[in-house]
């Protein structure tokens, strides 16, 4: 638990400051996780007695600790209290996601775990989701870990018709971010994709790559990704951990606005 000594030390509200004292006692939270002065699975002070101790309401406490549950910064056990939770990272998925981009933008080190990365013949499910013309089931797979922080995040299976990038099995996907070879040595326009998202129950097999037990509850995510010219280029395929990932989705009356912002979270630690 966090020492109470300490905190009563080094908090104190700014009586000139704009800021509400929920937001003061907000961010001076935030500031110590991300100091790494509180530490993962930290307890907070319970609720009531940061009211006595900082002889403030309920509501006020409430507020700040909403908007720290908010931010994926803290979770709350009924019955237990509060935590400090494991580090998460955002990314927005109303665009042409890129894993490696998105964890070079939030200061994370992006890595994966090649477990396949072949030219295959597609069976019919791969051949229906790529459109695949009847004389050429041609596809490079790739199945990989990604991998936060050396975490892993993602178990990935990425097939692409293999007309559009023959030779690209020689690349080294331990390091090279796919998107950035197909935008780069085979000149694709990527533009658009869709992606669907079921709740599912984790695999044996999977639950061994992600570091979990089976069974547990988890996120299956597929993708069908289109070029400029509408042609299909990829279907991916990705399995999460549910514990590691929160959706947020921001919806707006004006229907050419209707997502404005999607983020999805993954926890990095295990």
């Amino acid at each position: 638990m966090i020492d109470v000594e300490s905190f009563k030390r080094d908090f104190h509200f700014d009586p000139i400051s704009p800021s509400p004292r929920y937001v003061q006692l907000y961010s001076f939270i935030k500031h110590q996780i991300k100091a790494g002065v509180f530490k993962v699975n930290d307890q907070l002070i319970a609720e009531n007695e940061l009211c006595e101790i900082l002889n403030i309401s309920r509501t006020t406490v409430r507020l700040a600790m909403d908007q720290l549950i908010n931010e994926g910064l803290i979770v709350r056990y009924r019955g237990k209290g509060s935590f400090i939770a494991e580090e998460k990272i955002r990314r927005k998925i109303n665009y042409l996601y890129n894993f490696t981009n998105n964890m070079q933008e939030v200061g994370a080190k992006p890595s994966s775990i090649v477990l396949e990365s072949i030219v295959i013949t597609a069976d019919d499910f791969i051949a229906q989701k790529l459109a695949l013309p009847t004389v050429n089931r041609q596809v490079f797979k790739l199945m990989r870990i990604r991998c936060a922080n050396d975490n892993p995040l993602l178990l990935e299976t990425t097939y692409i018709p293999y007309y559009l990038c023959e030779g690209i099995e020689h690349n080294d996907f331990h390091k090279a971010s796919l998107y950035r070879v197909l935008t780069n040595e085979y000149s694709l326009n990527l533009f658009h994709a869709e992606e669907t998202i079921e709740a599912i129950l984790i695999e044996k097999e999977q639950a061994e790559y992600l570091d979990c037990k089976k069974k547990m509850p988890g996120y299956k995510i597929e993708r069908i990704s289109h070029l400029d010219n509408g042609y299909i280029f990829e279907y991916t395929k990705s399995v999460t951990r549910a514990d590691k990932c929160v959706f947020k989705l921001d919806l707006y009356k004006n229907n050419t606005n209707n997502i404005k912002q999607m983020e999805f979270s993954r926890l990095l630690n295990a």
